[in-house]
């Protein structure tokens, strides 16, 4: 009867890692291969703090002030909604150079969202939003 020859035992410590580093190399490409890079979209700007000296505003650009959670809109307190309406009403993507400059103001406590709601609202009507700041403050 013919023996086998004896295979060499490992140890019980010993751990098998020849396939280990093939299997590290597949994982490292399936993880790059698979990996999606996006680019973060979004609108640089400082929020202008302040009060508003009275000036006297031309008649052609329109203001959006947002003080205190109210919205004056041209010198008249108005809602959200009737902002809204109005500056689509502007048709301020079909107009060019000056004419879609919309004038967006603060005073006094305004959230964030509130604020960079307003601004995208104004650019997605198609206007040009001009930040009114205070004069000497920073600029950066």
């Amino acid at each position: 009867m013919y023996k086998f020859p004896k295979k060499k035992m490992l140890g019980q410590d010993a751990v098998p890692t020849t396939s280990l580093a093939d299997m590290m190399f597949l994982l490292l490409i399936f993880f790059i291969m698979t990996t999606t890079l996006t680019r973060v979209r979004g609108i640089v700007s400082d929020m202008p703090a302040g009060t508003k000296d009275q000036q006297p505003q031309s008649e052609k650009t329109p203001t959006v002030m947002l003080h205190d959670n109210k919205i004056t809109m041209n010198d008249e307190d108005v809602t959200r909604d009737v902002m809204e309406r109005n500056l689509r009403g502007l048709n301020l993507g079909q107009k060019t150079g000056n004419a879609k400059v919309v004038i967006l103001a603060t005073e006094g406590d305004v959230s964030y969202q509130d604020y960079y709601q307003t601004m995208a609202f104004i650019q997605n009507c198609g206007g040009v939003v001009a930040i009114e700041s205070e004069e000497g403050g920073d600029s950066k």
